[in-house]
């Protein structure tokens, strides 16, 4: 073969290996650049899951921390830095959460210490090895505060029922005393000895007074409703403290023209009178008289019955009256700071509501309103 032919073939071979070569690399570029946009759209959805993830451990209220295989902080969600009080970056590379475990109780260095159910479980990868480990803590320091809340009621209800026992013991004996002191004191009329009595009596109807108070705290108020006429239902407690108003130079008088039926328990609204009586007595120190108007009127076009009574004692005090009617809750040095409690919830038992205004030194006004139907218990 002569040279020139050679020539030729071998610049065919050559052409023949660049083209090969040129198709190789094109092929090798598409699958690159194929690759490529594999590994991006992995990428992203590697991206996108942990952004999910990171948002769903964000929007749990439980606390979540990861810990690597040494011992290493790598991840927090957003309820450990508010339950911890500290930022990803101050957590994140320690060994440590810079918190004292005790028991159920969490203690950390920048808030409040608060109870927690605390969990601590390894994690693994697929071959099975451990990785590190997670520890998971939740705030359950309102749980606990309603355990003890439960706890407390528990005991008040106990204790609740003890009181009503030795409660209904006492009062059958008081109920005896209270009579053969009446009987007492009309025996003896104007004796020196007969105001002894007097004080007898009043004592211990203050003393029953107490006692309906603390059965109607301790158990739940029901209304046995029926029509009665109000008039009679306030004579009836003025009436039972006649000794009380007398010994202390209080009269009550009544500003009512006719009279009205409403649907009431008696026992009840006459309770709820004698709490607000005894509290102008003993609020008019030098005597005085107790004005109780009766009227109606209307409000948010319902009808309500009201029962005024005015005294002119030492008042109240104008932030303590938002107070007056919380259990426990008393003006005076004596007393159990119940009777205007259990006054407001009997009025609430008959769907009403009361009211107070009272000024320093120049008297108190309570006002009852009792919802009624005018015109099938109207004025007579």
């Amino acid at each position: 073969m002569s040279f020139e032919a050679n020539k030729s073939t071998n610049i065919e071979l050559l052409s023949d290996a660049i083209n090969s070569f040129n198709k190789v690399s094109d092929t090798l570029v598409q699958y690159y650049r194929s690759l490529e946009e594999k590994v991006t759209a992995l990428t992203q959805e590697v991206d996108h899951k942990k952004q999910l993830l990171n948002s769903i451990l964000d929007s749990i209220d439980i606390g979540v921390v990861f810990f690597d295989s040494n011992g290493i902080i790598r991840m927090i969600n957003r309820s450990v830095e508010e339950l911890l009080s500290v930022t990803e970056a101050e957590i994140i590379g320690r060994s440590s959460l810079g918190v004292v475990i005790d028991g159920d109780l969490m203690i950390p260095k920048n808030s409040k210490p608060f109870h927690a159910l605390i969990s601590r479980r390894d994690v693994y990868d697929k071959a099975g090895m451990i990785i590190g480990n997670v520890l998971i803590f939740k705030d359950i320091s309102r749980i606990k505060e309603l355990e003890t809340i439960n706890e407390r009621n528990r005991r008040l209800t106990a204790m609740g029922e003890l009181v009503m026992k030795i409660a209904h013991e006492i009062r059958n004996p008081l109920g005896s005393i209270e009579l053969f002191a009446s009987l007492l004191q009309a025996d003896l009329k104007e004796n020196s000895q007969a105001d002894y009595v007097k004080r007898i009596s009043n004592s211990v109807r203050s003393l029953v007074n107490t006692l309906d108070n603390m059965l109607s705290f301790a158990r739940e108020i029901k209304p046995n409703i029926n029509l009665q006429y109000i008039r009679p239902v306030i004579n009836e407690a003025i009436d039972e403290l006649a000794g009380t108003l007398e010994n202390n130079r209080v009269a009550c008088k009544i500003h009512c023209k006719g009279d009205y039926s409403v649907p009431i328990d008696k026992g009840l609204i006459k309770q709820a009178l004698l709490n607000i009586l005894i509290n102008a007595i003993q609020a008019m120190k030098d005597g005085g008289i107790i004005s109780i108007r009766i009227g109606n009127t209307k409000i948010d076009h319902k009808t309500f019955l009201y029962i005024k009574i005015s005294d002119k004692g030492i008042g109240i005090e104008k932030q303590r009256l938002a107070s007056i009617f919380e259990p426990f809750y008393s003006t005076k040095d004596r007393g159990t700071g119940l009777g205007l409690s259990i006054t407001a919830s009997i009025i609430k038992a008959h769907k009403g509501y009361i009211t107070v205004d009272s000024k320093i030194n120049k008297g108190t006004v309570f006002t009852l309103h009792i919802p009624f139907d005018i015109e099938n218990g109207g004025i007579l």
